[in-house]
């Protein structure tokens, strides 16, 4: 069994990697997001185009989504911290 100072390092180990990674992705979104708009731009008038435009948005969106998770992971990391250190 895992003593608790194993359990405390691998939740910092865990939310270290987390912020990280909610970090990357929301910088992916940002740059989908931005890119999305530019296609936008080129494509007026392209129903594929647009539909692409779409596509580009979304993953955007999920992205984000990500992100806003990995941020809820790395709290819930400092509050098992917090309870395995009281």
């Amino acid at each position: 069994m895992a003593s608790i100072q194993e359990l405390v390092n691998t939740a910092h180990s865990i939310k270290t990697t987390s912020n990280e990674l909610s970090n990357m992705t929301a910088a992916a979104s940002q740059s989908l997001k931005q890119k999305a708009a530019e296609i936008g731009m080129l494509v007026r008038g392209s129903v594929s185009g647009q539909e692409a435009v779409m596509a580009v948005n979304i993953a955007s969106k999920s992205l984000a989504d990500a992100a806003v998770s990995m941020n809820a992971l790395s709290r819930i990391c400092d509050n098992t911290i917090t309870s395995l250190s009281s």
